[in-house]
């Protein structure tokens, strides 16, 4: 629509798009085990426990017991996940201090941090496991307060019927969200934007790490941003790509996409068999039994 000139109709698009994510939202944490939805938080909490599981097993010191989760869902299951596991710390970049303060800004350099724990009697230190979340499009829980960005998870109040009628409030209302929506001009806002830029070249930096290992599920490379980003990290020989296919028949469209690149692993199901978020974890889970205490 936005390409056709059509700005009033993307607009009103995307605003249709927020209210359905707010209203599964609003269910996350009150769904009973009818809805769906619930189904999906607990596939959230298993993966989050897989990865803190995998993270602990690690002994090799010299690798930080560190992964880094990129998304670019707006919604909050991971968020609300983290807190079904006691065990994990999910660092989503805000600063959390002891302040009286109940904003949070957005800080990018948090994700660099790792946390240790000393013991009471000879002192030595361990590292606590720790999932960075790195949400590329911004979240609903994103808010612009002047120049710097604050996590608010609050709902934004909803347009009446008469307010969703004036193009103006509804241009109003999706400016009260920090997201990237999708759209023709989204790399330019995103060199506009500091927050969105800085986001990216954390998604690069993490594969340009050596041995760096991605693993892609639910993902299709079809934003060219991060389909770009990714082919140019892959020239390090040492990054790996796994990407885990939902079906037999999108296994093709992978192969396509990083057809020049050698260090990508496209691993999909037989035909009429799918992988979904359940399986995935279960595939996830299945690599602990065979750790060994170098990993």
């Amino acid at each position: 629509m936005l390409t056709g000139g059509d700005e009033e109709g993307a607009s009103r698009r995307c605003l249709a798009f927020i209210e359905q994510i707010d209203s599964i939202h609003a269910q996350i944490a009150v769904a009973d085990e009818a809805n769906p939805i619930h189904g999906v938080a607990q596939n959230y909490k298993s993966f989050l426990a897989t990865i803190d599981r995998i993270l602990f097993a690690r002994k090799n010191i010299l690798l930080p017991r560190q992964a880094t989760v990129f998304t670019t869902n707006y919604d909050m299951f991971l968020e609300h996940a983290s807190s079904l596991v006691p065990s994990v710390i999910l660092n989503d970049g805000f600063e959390r201090s002891s302040s009286l303060s109940p904003e949070f800004s957005f800080t990018p350099e948090r994700y660099f941090d790792r946390t240790y724990r000393s013991g009471p009697v000879y002192g030595h230190q361990i590292e606590i496991p720790t999932i960075n979340l790195v949400k590329l499009h911004g979240s609903l829980s994103w808010r612009r307060k002047a120049d710097s960005i604050v996590f608010d998870p609050s709902p934004v109040p909803k347009l009446t019927e008469d307010q969703r009628a004036v193009i103006g409030k509804v241009n109003g209302y999706l400016q009260k969200h920090f997201l990237i929506l999708p759209n023709f001009r989204k790399f330019h806002e995103t060199l506009m934007e500091r927050v969105y830029y800085d986001l990216l070249r954390l998604f690069s930096k993490a594969m340009d790490k050596e041995n760096a290992v991605l693993i892609a599920f639910g993902f299709s490379f079809a934003d060219e941003h991060i389909l770009d980003l990714t082919r140019r990290a892959l020239r390090n020989p040492t990054t790996q790509l796994i990407i885990i296919s939902f079906d037999h028949a999108s296994a093709s469209g992978y192969a396509t996409k990083f057809s020049k690149q050698r260090n990508v692993s496209v691993l999909s199901p037989t035909a009429g068999v799918l992988i979904d978020f359940k399986r995935f974890n279960d595939l996830l889970a299945s690599i602990l039994p065979g750790m060994t205490d170098g990993i």
